[in-house]
């Protein structure tokens, strides 16, 4: 079952098949058309999760071509293959977009890249052409069984923003603004309104550049606290002890602990030693009289 922090921008996750889903749980959100047959049963790349619809998720197709490379596909060098290479951006470590043979081409044309150094388990393509839409609780996780340690499966935060400009030039499809979650671990950046729960579109990732400073809004000082709970105790609650001193402090106070004890050697200890030096003046006297 998903989690909520996985539903954000650039999130890799799984269309189950279209026996397993309900009538019509997969509607186009962007253009007119009916929904393409073979879609499902295909990772996705989440592009927008809308605060008007924040229990859907709009998103692309990504393929494999069962194996095949873009130009094996749409080869052809007439028109209509052209227009239909446009449509597919690579995921690297698939090879180059067959039209990337320059330095211009190559921006229009980039190899997107997942962070963390993840991998999908085929060469793929990300299909701009089409946007979906999905209540995103129908979706899985997706995992590479090849890869098990990457458990974390999105976009580079350049290349999403590559991917949705690439689909807004080709499609005029724009994601607008994004629902917000205040879930641990990933705190939206530049938040429009904590009272409202939404924000401006941002690409989430878990940079330090993209945690705001713990004041700068409710919701941080929120995980905050809930993070205190695991850290033990709080500074102001421990004890420091530390070392008697070695000599004491100049200037001492005669209320504190050390005047007392002066006090004490001085007027209750000190009687008997003048009762002595007396006693022993009057045996001198007896000793030596005077003459």
């Amino acid at each position: 079952m998903l989690d909520e922090s996985e539903i954000v921008q650039g999130r890799i996750l799984w269309l189950p098949p279209k026996e397993e889903l309900p009538e019509k749980a997969v509607r186009r959100a962007h253009g007119k058309g009916a929904v393409e047959e073979g879609i499902h049963n295909h990772p996705v790349v989440v592009i927008s999760r809308p605060t008007h619809e924040s229990s859907v998720v709009h998103f692309h197709i990504i393929t494999s071509f069962q194996g095949k490379k873009l130009h094996e596909i749409y080869g052809k060098a007439n028109e209509f293959h052209q227009s239909r290479r446009s449509w597919y951006l690579p995921i690297s470590p698939t090879p180059p977009h067959p039209d990337a043979n320059s330095k211009k081409s190559k921006k229009r044309f980039p190899n997107l890249e997942l962070a963390g150094g993840a991998v999908l388990r085929w060469d793929s393509y990300v299909n701009l052409r089409d946007v979906y839409k999905i209540d995103w609780s129908l979706l899985r996780s997706y995992g590479n069984p090849d890869t098990p340690y990457s458990l974390d499966y999105r976009f580079e935060r350049e290349s999403m923003i590559r991917l949705l400009a690439k689909g807004k030039l080709l499609t005029t499809y724009e994601a607008g603004t994004q629902y917000q979650t205040a879930t641990p671990g990933r705190i939206p950046k530049s938040p429009r309104s904590t009272a409202s729960g939404t924000y401006r579109t941002d690409i989430h990732s878990p940079t330090k550049s993209d945690t705001p400073s713990i004041p700068s809004s409710p919701i941080s000082v929120t995980l905050q606290r809930q993070q205190s709970d695991f850290l033990g105790p709080r500074p102001d609650t421990l004890v420091i002890i530390r070392r008697p001193p070695k000599a004491p402090p100049e200037g001492e106070n005669p209320e504190n602990g050390s005047g007392v004890i002066r006090y004490i050697v001085k007027y209750l200890l000190g009687w008997p030693w003048e009762v002595l030096k007396r006693v022993w003046a009057r045996v001198w006297e007896r000793g030596n009289p005077e003459t």
